[in-house]
């Protein structure tokens, strides 16, 4: 929680978003994703919950699950580094955009 107030950036995936970063208060008023069967618990937290497989804020990524790992890992890539580390990640890998 101290991290978050400090400025730092947060990404997580599947379960976490609603069960650990919504009783903090992280996704307060953000609009974010998650597991999809917790939609209910995202937003009795507050969360303003997102369709999309993932979802890149100004200080929180955040992704459904098991099936959008290798997005969540390119959105990471992409905010932490640069979109150009995530494209020749992209093509050396033979990924689309999505």
């Amino acid at each position: 929680m101290e991290y978050n107030i400090e400025g730092g950036n947060i990404a997580a995936i599947c379960a976490a978003p609603a069960l650990v970063l919504g009783p903090l208060g992280i996704i307060n008023g953000v609009e974010a994703t998650g597991y999809p069967f917790l939609k209910e618990d995202f937003e009795n937290n507050g969360g303003i919950y997102s369709e999309e497989p993932v979802v890149i804020g100004d200080r929180l990524i955040t992704s459904k699950g098991p099936g959008t790992t290798l997005e969540f890992a390119l959105a990471i890539v992409r905010k932490a580094k640069d979109p150009d580390m995530e494209k020749a990640l992209r093509e050396g890998m033979v990924i689309g955009h999505s």
